[in-house]
């Protein structure tokens, strides 16, 4: 059997022994609690450092943005002085002057007629009816649309005559024009001579059974003359808004 001694060493090695493990064990735990601690306490930075960073980014963000605001404000405020500044201009359409007004000429039975605003009121066709033609058939294919001595005399009296170099432009009191050509004549034998420099007429008034009145111009000259029914003379016709008695009787 062993002596005490033995096992009283036994017994203080034994607690030794089991204090160390307990010390170690101990030490480990904490240095565990530590290192998850330490490890902790580094995410929050981390985390904190992500936030900081989000914070400066928006910060600086925010501080861009209130700096173009600004911008932009200062910029409008400079541009809308020089805006107001501008008057406001206005297009009008161009109105033609009264005596450039162009009006339709009136169309009756299918031909063009002017009215130059004569006192009688008679209307004088656009344009002259195709060749020269002797009195007779003038009469009595045209009959009262032919004009009488008398309205060739008011046409003569009442308007403008401008020589253009072959014929004449005749602007009535109201404005209106009409062109009078100067296309010549056709003698008895059917000779046409002068076109472009005289200009003659028939009018329906017929002075015996020979001769009829005409009308007849050359540049800066006028005249009124009874020749042969024969000659080829220009035929202009009129729309007549009024009789009087002696156009009646013709």
């Amino acid at each position: 059997m062993k002596n005490p001694k033995f096992w009283a060493t036994m017994i203080v090695l034994s607690l030794v022994l089991s204090i160390t493990s307990s010390v170690v064990s101990l030490l480990t735990l904490r240095r565990a609690i530590l290192n998850r601690e330490v490890v902790q306490a580094l995410d929050v930075m981390v985390w904190d450092t992500q936030i900081a960073e989000e914070d400066l980014d928006k910060a600086a963000d925010a501080e861009l943005f209130a700096e173009a605001a600004e911008l932009a404000s200062a910029m409008e405020d400079s541009v809308q002085p020089a805006v107001a500044e501008q008057p406001q201009k206005t297009v009008k359409k161009a109105q033609p002057k009264q005596e450039e007004q162009v009006e339709e000429p009136k169309v009756i039975i299918g031909e063009t007629y002017v009215d130059l605003g004569l006192p009688s009121g008679t209307l004088w066709k656009a344009q002259n009816e195709d060749g020269l033609m002797g009195y007779d058939v003038a009469k009595k294919k045209f009959g009262r649309s032919l004009p009488s001595l008398k309205q060739w005399e008011e046409l003569n009296k009442n308007c403008v005559w401008e020589w253009t170099g072959d014929g004449y432009n005749v602007t009535g009191p109201n404005g209106k024009c009409i062109f009078i050509p100067a296309a010549g004549y056709r003698n008895v034998s059917g000779q046409v001579g002068k076109v472009g420099v005289y200009g003659n007429y028939w009018s329906s008034t017929s002075k015996n059974k020979d001769e009829a009145w005409r009308f007849g111009f050359e540049p800066g000259k006028f005249s009124i003359a009874a020749h042969s029914r024969q000659y080829g003379r220009s035929i202009r016709l009129v729309e007549k808004r009024q009789f009087t008695l002696e156009d009646i009787g013709k």
